[in-house]
C-alpha cells in the first residue's frame, strides 16, 4: 500500500514536469500529451487499486475491533446461569422467526439470532414486519 501511495505521489509529480516541460517549450506538445495520456490512466489504475487497498484495510481493522468488543461483552456475563433482558440488548442485534410451515404446524419455527457487532446490522428494520 505504501508502495502504490508514494507512486501516486510520483505520479503527480511527473504529470507536473510534463505540463512545465511543455509550456516552457522543452518538450513537443505529441509527446507531451502523450506521456500525459500514461501517467493519467496508470493513475487512475493505481488510485482505484489504492482506494480497494484502503477500504479494505480498514473493514479489517475494524471487523477485528468488533470481535475484541464483543468478546469484552461475553467475558461479562462469563458465569452467567440466566439470560436476562440486559444481556440480550447488549449483545443482540436483533433476530427473526420463520413463518409457520402451514400444514406442518406441529413443527417448531427456526428463530434466527443476530448478535450486535458480529453480525451485519439490519439496514431496513421494516422488512421484518409481519405482511
Amino acid at each position: 500500500m505504501k508502495t502504490v501511495g508514494r507512486r501516486l505521489a510520483e505520479l503527480d509529480k511527473l504529470i507536473q514536469s510534463v505540463y512545465e516541460d511543455k509550456v516552457a517549450g522543452r518538450i513537443e506538445p505529441d509527446m507531451a500529451f502523450d506521456m500525459l495520456d500514461k501517467y493519467h490512466a496508470e493513475k487512475k489504475t493505481l488510485k482505484a487499486e489504492y482506494d480497494e487497498m484502503t477500504a479494505r484495510s480498514e473493514s479489517e481493522r475494524q471487523d477485528e475491533e468488533d470481535v475484541a468488543e464483543f468478546i469484552s461483552h461475553l467475558k461479562r456475563y462469563a458465569g452467567a446461569t440466566e439470560l436476562t433482558r440486559e444481556m440480550c440488548l447488549d449483545l443482540i442485534e436483533y433476530a427473526t422467526v420463520d413463518e409457520n410451515n402451514k400444514g406442518h404446524k406441529d413443527r417448531p419455527r427456526v428463530i434466527h439470532v443476530y448478535y450486535k457487532l458480529i453480525d451485519k446490522p439490519l439496514t431496513n428494520k421494516n422488512r421484518l414486519a409481519l405482511t
